[in-house]
């Protein structure tokens, strides 16, 4: 600023005439600042459209996906369970067939996975019944040990496992 504008405002302010104070003047910026400037400005503008396409992505995509994914495994999850529970029911009709046949060999080897099975569907079992799925396991032990000192009583557990077994169908699986 010049010395005689100074002495304007000076006198100005003593006089009580009110005055803008002048600011800083601009300076002009170069071809290239303003390039850059605007340069920016787009990139910025660009970077916040990316972030809000990738929002929408996110919930419009990803999130019914994930949701889709959980529920299709929560159905896997029960029909790995409902096919152990038919492999039980098959184990014990296919015990039950040998039984009747007079084949104590056949019979042994169609419940020696039954233990194992009857395991895997232990949780299961216990979120409807307690004590049931030990009362099976212990079931199953008489009949394995019952088959080489008596049959007749090896049957009859054998329908009792199966009866209890069709039951936990039933309850689980609506059946």
């Amino acid at each position: 600023m010049t010395k005689s504008k100074d002495k304007q405002i000076m006198a100005d302010v003593e006089s009580g005439v009110p005055q803008a104070i002048p600011g800083p003047e601009k300076v002009k910026l170069g071809r290239g600042r303003r390039i850059w400037r605007k340069t920016l400005i787009w990139m910025v503008i660009v970077a916040i459209s990316f972030l809000i396409g990738l929002t929408a992505y996110h919930f419009t995509r990803y999130v019914p996906l994930t949701e889709a994914l959980k529920e299709t495994q929560s159905d896997l999850n029960a029909a790995e369970v409902h096919l152990e529970l038919l492999r039980c029911l098959t184990d014990v009709s296919n015990a039950r067939i040998a039984l009747f046949m007079d084949d104590v060999d056949s019979a042994k080897a169609a419940l020696a996975n039954m233990s194992q099975r009857l395991d895997n569907l232990a949780s299961v079992i216990n979120e409807y019944d307690d004590s049931l799925a030990k009362d099976m396991q212990e079931r199953l032990g008489l009949i394995v040990s019952g088959l080489d000192r008596d049959v007749e009583t090896a049957k009859i557990d054998l329908g009792l496992l199966a009866k209890d077994l069709l039951n936990i169908e039933a309850i689980i699986f609506g059946q």
